[in-house]
């Protein structure tokens, strides 16, 4: 991912940050420190973790558009395949080649981006093992969208983060035809979603596969 700039990051993100280590059971995944090769190790494995289960819209499926606002950065994955928008002030908390987390200047949102391994997942699986890492319950029904050679699913969450109530939206995004599979986050306190449900959505259409 393109670098923003550093600072001090909240608590919330770095336990985002842990949890999502396990996402997917990755294999061959070097940690930086010993508290992810601990969740490595000690977390159940893919096959054995129960997907979260939601409710899909029988709406056709949606075309992902965005009015980025021109000083946003762009942020490109690792593989160089999937990218999307943020603002150019957010500030960064984990930047891995599976794994990128960011946090608004005033620490009221944040967005984790995850490359997933397995080539092998749906995208309505992948939504129920995004959403299961978390024990988040979905907020309304999910619905499909298409965005050139990329589809999936996209969802709002609720749920509670080290006793904070938290509100997300959840995207799963599978490449027709390759292997790339990716899970992107956006968060904030269910406090603020309203304020910051339009910015929000913003990074979550802006969402492409190169």
């Amino acid at each position: 991912m393109k670098k923003l700039k550093l600072s001090s990051l909240l608590i919330i993100l770095v336990i985002l940050a842990f949890s999502l280590t396990s996402c997917g059971g990755k294999k061959d995944v070097k940690t930086d420190t010993k508290t992810d090769t601990k969740t490595q190790t000690t977390d159940k494995k893919e096959g054995d973790k129960k997907k979260k289960e939601f409710k899909k819209s029988d709406a056709p499926k949606k075309e992902l558009k965005s009015d980025v606002p021109s000083d946003w950065t762009e942020l490109v994955s690792k593989d160089g395949k999937f990218t999307f928008n943020a603002p150019s002030n957010w500030t960064i908390s984990s930047d891995t080649e599976t794994k990128f987390t960011a946090v608004s200047e005033d620490k009221t949102m944040g967005t984790t981006f995850v490359i997933f391994s397995n080539d092998q997942i749906t995208s309505d699986e992948l939504l129920g093992l995004a959403l299961a890492d978390f024990d988040f319950e979905p907020d309304g029904e999910a619905f499909a969208y298409g965005e050139g050679n990329m589809e999936g699913y996209i969802t709002a969450a609720r749920g509670k983060i080290d006793g904070t109530d938290m509100m997300m939206y959840v995207m799963s995004a599978v490449e027709n035809g390759g292997k790339g599979n990716y899970i992107l986050y956006i968060f904030t306190p269910t406090a603020n979603f309203e304020k910051n449900n339009a910015t929000m959505e913003k990074i979550l259409y802006s969402a492409k596969l190169k």
